[in-house]
């Protein structure tokens, strides 16, 4: 089965920018339009991945390398890192392929697999940690409220310095951050999730939230002293 080989390097570092599905590796040379075949339907692509079909495995691959590695990129704590998640996390899509019952959005199922995946991962990556500093919460109910970050310098930002600066969040915040900001989790879903109290992910989104805004200003700041030279 192709999927269950760990797939080199060149596999995972390639471009979706462009129309026509261009694939850059040698085992597949052409795009769709070269072939001269229409892009398969859902059901026949997932039908070809259940019966192993390394054709059909491959198209799905490459259709979806990019929503799960933008999930990854995230979440994980190095390059490296979102890599072998992705490639994971496609091991564990594939698995449960037959389990997809139709109904909903194919890729808000396979992004909850990948986000349960890299939720696992981070688990397991704090658990290795040692020396942090124990997390003091506040017993105020209305704690969240009088010490509110507005979200506004979060829709100024550009995508790409957003995603950029959420990597450099310590992990149990950025964990919160995208699991609230992304995934649209609840804080009751959150700390049942990650087995934490619901003040506890208060926090930690406060904090996230109060050291994003601090790195932009930061950035603007700088920004505007590089101008007045």
């Amino acid at each position: 089965m192709w999927a269950t080989q760990r797939r080199p390097r060149q596999y995972m570092r390639l471009s979706f920018s462009k129309p026509g599905y261009h694939f850059y590796c040698p085992a597949i040379v052409k795009t769709y339009k070269e072939q001269i075949i229409e892009k398969p339907s859902l059901h026949t692509l997932i039908n070809g991945c259940i019966k192993d079909d390394p054709f059909m495995q491959k198209l799905f691959y490459y259709e979806y390398y990019p929503v799960l590695m933008r999930i990854c990129i995230r979440y994980a704590p190095t390059r490296e890192d979102a890599e072998q998640w992705v490639h994971d996390g496609f091991l564990k899509i594939f698995a449960h392929l037959n389990t997809y019952q139709y109904l909903g959005s194919f890729e808000g199922w396979i992004r909850k697999i990948m986000v349960r995946l890299c939720i696992d991962q981070l688990r397991k990556h704090l658990s290795h940690q040692s020396g942090i500093a124990p997390v003091i919460i506040p017993n105020d109910p209305d704690w969240e409220q009088n010490h509110y970050v507005d979200n506004d310098f979060i829709y100024r930002t550009s995508a790409d310095e957003l995603i950029r600066m959420i990597a450099r969040l310590p992990d149990r915040h950025k964990l919160i951050f995208n699991l609230l900001v992304f995934e649209e989790y609840s804080h009751k879903e959150m700390a049942g999730l990650l087995n934490i109290t619901e003040n506890h992910t208060y926090l930690l989104l406060h904090q996230a939230r109060k050291q994003l805004k601090n790195m932009i200003q930061k950035q603007t700041e700088q920004k505007k002293a590089y101008e007045r030279r």
